[in-house]
């Protein structure tokens, strides 16, 4: 099944007459090449977040109950915000939650909680060692998590998919996304300028942790949603000329982008060929672990 981790609805703001968006896409031998796609043949992987080891009945319910639910409720949030209407309630709450699966659920991440986890699982605690060192029978294996993978040996796999869902759901960082002051700028007043996105396209400037700290995303082409952690930054950034939010944003979007950049069409494809991949992303889980 493919799993979109870049939500279709997300990207059909991008679509021109044609109902396809411009793609560049990282190919052979990092080769950046262009083109025109709808949202169904891009952003995704097959089987991302499959439950390893379970019967097919339940192997994307992650998917089904989770994912395809955070969308959902964010395309009403999303639809209110170009509508010129910031989120309250549910709705702000089904916002941020989208947020932040932007960090969470895309390849890198993934293979970041399952090596993570397959990593943890090779070096149980001492104590869960000890414990079962004391209980085994001749017959078991002699290493507690030889025993474990034995049980089950998808589960290291399957408890990354969940932990990574359990991220998602922070609570703390959830609350610190609400809590910020939202605000969307519209640049249809600009004739020749437009913002791009990409498959890392949540901009985070000085973290959520910081009092001058704000966060972007390009909901269309010619929408941008802002939070700001406090008044003064909200001041400097809106006091800012549109033209110079809009290059700012593209770079930095362009330059977290790996696999994927999207436009409205080709006009910045040289930009793309020299600066995707150039910068660093936010993320919850280093990508080197």
């Amino acid at each position: 099944m493919r799993h979109h981790y870049i939500p279709q609805f997300y990207l059909r703001q991008w679509l021109g007459a044609d109902f396809k968006l411009q793609e560049f896409r990282r190919g052979y031998e990092g080769r950046i090449q262009t083109g025109r796609y709808g949202t169904l043949s891009t952003g995704y992987v097959d089987d991302l977040y499959a439950l390893a080891g379970v019967s097919d009945r339940l192997k994307h319910e992650i998917e089904r109950l989770f994912m395809g639910p955070v969308d959902t409720a964010a395309t009403i949030a999303r639809d209110l915000l170009l509508q010129g209407e910031i989120p309250q309630g549910e709705m702000r709450a089904c916002w941020a939650r989208f947020l932040l699966s932007l960090l969470t659920r895309t390849p890198e991440q993934i293979a970041a909680f399952k090596a993570k986890v397959a990593a943890d699982w090779k070096k149980p605690q001492p104590e869960m060692r000890e414990r079962y060192l004391q209980v085994r029978r001749p017959e078991w294996p002699e290493d507690f998590e030889e025993m474990m993978l034995s049980l089950d040996p998808a589960l290291a796999e399957r408890t990354a998919i969940i932990l990574a869902t359990k991220m998602m759901q922070n609570q703390k960082t959830l609350q610190l996304l609400m809590s910020a002051m939202w605000w969307v700028l519209d640049i249809s007043q600009l004739s020749n300028q437009t913002f791009m996105t990409s498959d890392h396209p949540l901009i985070m400037t000085n973290g959520l942790g910081r009092d001058d700290g704000h966060f972007a995303l390009p909901i269309g082409p010619r929408h941008l949603f802002i939070g700001f952690m406090n008044h003064d930054i909200s001041h400097s950034v809106r006091g800012l000329k549109a033209e110079r939010i809009v290059n700012e944003v593209n770079k930095l979007v362009i330059g977290q982008g790996r696999k994927y950049v999207y436009a409205s069409d080709a006009t910045e494809l040289d930009n793309v060929r020299t600066g995707m991949g150039k910068l660093y992303y936010m993320t919850l889980l280093s990508e080197d672990i």
